[in-house]
C-alpha cells in the first residue's frame, strides 16, 4: 500500500451517494469502509481503524456520530469531513471540517497520518 492511500470511513445513510462517494475515493486508490449510521461507524472505525471519517450534514445520526467519535478513547482524535458547496455559509461546526470541494478533501486525506 502505497503512503498515499488512505482508508476512509464513508458514513452515508443513502446508498447511491454511498457508493458514488466510494468509487470516486476508490479511483484514486483508497481504501473504503463504509456505514449508514453513527452507531455502526463506530463500530467499524474500532475494528478498520480508517484514517479519516467523510460523512454528510444531512445523516441523521450526524451529531451523534460526531458525539460518539469526540467521546471515544482509542477514535477520538479521528479527522471528521463533510464536503457542503455551502462550506463558508455553514458556520464552521465544532469538531467537524467542512470542505466545499474535492480539492479540499484530496488535501485533507493525504495530511492525515498515521
Amino acid at each position: 500500500m502505497s503512503d498515499k492511500t488512505k482508508t476512509i470511513l464513508v458514513v452515508e445513510d443513502v446508498d447511491e451517494i454511498c457508493s458514488q462517494m466510494s468509487g470516486m475515493l476508490r479511483k484514486k486508490g483508497h481504501q473504503i469502509l463504509s456505514a449508514a449510521n453513527a452507531e455502526d461507524a463506530i463500530e467499524i472505525a474500532e475494528h478498520g481503524h480508517p484514517d479519516m471519517i467523510l460523512t454528510d450534514l444531512d445523516l441523521p445520526t450526524f451529531d451523534a456520530l460526531v458525539q460518539l467519535v469526540r467521546a471515544h478513547k482509542d477514535i477520538g482524535k479521528m479527522p471528521v469531513a463533510v464536503i457542503d458547496i455551502n462550506g463558508p455559509e455553514i458556520g464552521p461546526l465544532p469538531d467537524v471540517k467542512v470542505l466545499s470541494d474535492f480539492d479540499q478533501l484530496d488535501n485533507l486525506i493525504q495530511s492525515c497520518v498515521k
